[in-house]
This record gives structure tokens, C-alpha cells and sequence, in this order.
């Protein structure tokens, strides 16, 4: 997965900068809040219609959500506090986005790209819930072509380059859509060879 892809090279990158928030004592809490504050603030910029900027907003706290982890690495911390903070704190920032584009959507009357954009928010609540619930009962599903990752770059480039083509950020909630949901039929059927003893 892009995921595993992103933790390898960009390390070089992200280790720096976490050394730099550990020398400050920033914890790595502080910084996936700071990382939700600016989701909300790439979401304000998009209802008031400064798409690209909004973009840039999301870029930089796409950075912030990959240095916490960092930082909690080099730190030493790994309590499970953290870990909820985080997950919770993700899928606030991936809604808040997705309810901007929605209000966009809505104030145009475009009806059928405000229920893709629902379809979009519901395919990735349900990718985070398969991976949880499959976990809860001690199976690992990490697999997918729609995780978090893939799902932000979409999101990013259709942010930044909505401006060229007026129906990217609808195209980019469609590809959310597909994508996600094949991820949820994976990890159902992973679920299933497991319970089954078919793997």
C-alpha cells in the first residue's frame, strides 16, 4: 500500500522535523490536534470558496497527522489513548472536509453530488469500522485500495486543481466512493476466509 510506501521514504523527512516538536516538548496529542484545527480551517476556506487554498491547508496538515506518529516513535509512547485520539481525530478531519464540499454542493442544488458526497463519507467511515470490528475479534485487515492515504491524495489534488476543471472535486468523492468500497468488500472477504478456515 501507498501507506507502508510513505513510512519508508519518507522518513528521512519526517524524523528531522519530529526532533524538532520533541526539543519543544510538544507532545504527539498536541500535534494530531493542531493537525484536526487545520482540517477545519482547509474546511472553512472551502465554504467560502478558496478551494486551492484550502488544499494547501490540507497538505500541511496531512504533515502534521504523519509526524505525530513519528514523534510518538521516537519519544517512546505508545499508550492507547493516543492511538483513539488519533483515529478519532482522523475521521473528524476526513468528515469535516467532506460536509464542507457537501455545503458547497447543497448551495449549488447539485442533489446528486450531495449524496455522493454522503455515499463518500459513509465508504470511508465503513473502511476504518471493517479494519476496527475485524481486529476486535483478532484478525488483522490492513488491506485495501482505499485506505486513509490514498483517499487524502485524491482529496488533495482534487483541492488544489479544482480550479482547472469545475467537476474534479466531484469526480475525486466518486473515486472516494469506489475505491472505499472496494476496500470494505476486501476486508469483509478477508474476514470471512479467516472465520471459515479458508486461508
Amino acid at each position: 500500500m501507498i501507506t507502508e510506501w510513505g513510512r519508508r521514504n519518507l522518513k528521512v523527512i519526517l524524523e528531522p522535523i519530529a526532533g524538532v516538536f520533541r526539543a519543544l516538548h510538544i507532545t504527539p496529542n498536541v500535534i494530531t490536534l493542531l493537525g484536526f484545527l487545520l482540517n477545519v480551517v482547509a474546511a472553512y476556506l472551502i465554504v467560502i470558496d478558496q478551494i486551492f487554498w484550502a488544499g494547501i491547508v490540507f497538505l500541511v496538515a496531512a504533515g502534521a497527522d504523519a509526524i505525530d506518529g513519528t514523534l510518538a516513535r521516537q519519544i517512546g509512547i505508545r499508550n492507547k489513548f493516543g492511538a483513539f485520539w488519533d483515529s478519532t481525530l482522523d475521521r473528524l478531519s476526513e468528515s469535516i472536509i467532506i460536509m464542507a464540499l457537501t455545503y458547497r454542493f447543497a448551495v449549488a442544488g447539485q442533489v446528486w453530488a450531495v449524496m455522493v458526497a454522503f455515499l463518500a463519507l459513509i465508504a470511508s467511515f465503513l473502511v476504518s469500522y471493517t479494519r476496527s470490528r475485524g481486529e476486535g475479534i483478532g484478525i488483522d485487515v490492513k488491506v485495501g485500495v482505499g485506505t486513509r492515504v490514498e483517499r487524502f491524495i485524491i482529496m488533495a489534488v482534487a483541492l488544489l486543481f479544482s480550479g482547472l476543471y469545475e467537476n474534479l472535486l466531484l469526480i475525486a468523492l466518486s473515486l472516494i466512493v469506489i475505491l472505499a468500497g472496494i476496500t470494505v468488500f476486501q476486508r469483509m472477504w478477508v474476514v470471512y476466509k479467516v472465520t471459515h478456515g479458508l486461508t
